[in-house]
């Protein structure tokens, strides 16, 4: 059953803004330790399915915002094309995809979370983590700072010069955090700090997999900064594949 579209909320707190995806937790861990559940989160590994899906463009050709370059032209190019939708082969490709509502299932495996600045621009532009750790970089020769707006984690600003050092930003609790560079105010990234294990970012033609999913029946839910949050109940039952299709449009 499909549900409406619902924009994304918008928090403001000490002059931050972001969008928020998922419940509250505290909880604190050693670098590299890890990850315990969060409330409402058991581990309890045990046969599961496995949800494939796709997420389907219906909507017209997207443009892209074309930004004037006003500074560091040689680094950052005169003119930015931003596509605020990321459409590839048919689908739609950088989106969040989530069950919402596992309260038990496989532990945190996710990659170490990592963010560059290349040519002025976050990349990749969203991230997914598990709560802990994300490391910021700053490939580009020019000074950039790495402005967080968080609602639930803590709001911070770092300078990253030229060949400076990776600086680690610390997020714990659940929730989309916004990340931006003063200097170049195009640039602008989304890490997501995941609640549970069963999230993934969509790829080429909207793609997307989840695996080791417990039977039960979900809310599975997306989300893309442009078009906001759609979510649809699906079924997953142990040693099978459910597939699901989302049709998105602007």
């Amino acid at each position: 059953m499909l549900k409406a579209w619902k924009s994304v909320g918008l928090f403001v707190t000490a002059g931050a803004a972001l969008a928020v995806i998922g419940g509250v937790v505290t909880f604190a861990t050693a670098r590299g330790a890890a990850v315990p559940p969060q409330a409402g989160y058991t581990v309890q590994p045990a046969p599961g399915g496995t949800i494939e899906g796709k997420l389907l463009w219906v909507g017209k050709p997207v443009k892209p915002e074309k930004l004037s370059v006003t500074q560091d032209r040689s680094a950052c190019g005169n003119m930015k094309e931003i596509y605020p939708i990321e459409v590839e082969q048919g689908g739609v490709a950088g989106a969040v995809v989530w069950i919402d509502d596992v309260t038990h299932g496989k532990a945190f495996a996710f990659p170490k979370a990592v963010v560059d600045q290349k040519k002025c621009m976050f990349v990749p532009h969203v991230v997914l983590m598990q709560p802990g750790q994300v490391e910021m970089l700053n490939s580009d020769p020019v000074t950039h700072n790495v402005h967080v707006y968080a609602h639930f984690n803590r709001t911070s600003n770092h300078m990253m010069a030229a060949g400076s050092s990776p600086v680690e930003l610390t997020l714990m609790r659940p929730e989309t955090v916004m990340v931006r560079c003063d200097i170049h105010p195009w640039m602008q990234g989304y890490v997501v700090v995941a609640k549970n294990p069963y999230y993934a970012i969509s790829q080429s033609g909207g793609a997307f997999t989840l695996t080791d999913v417990p039977a039960g029946t979900y809310h599975l839910k997306v989300w893309q900064q442009k078009l906001g949050t759609k979510d649809q109940q699906i079924t997953v039952q142990a040693g099978k594949t459910t597939t699901v299709t989302f049709k998105l449009g602007s």
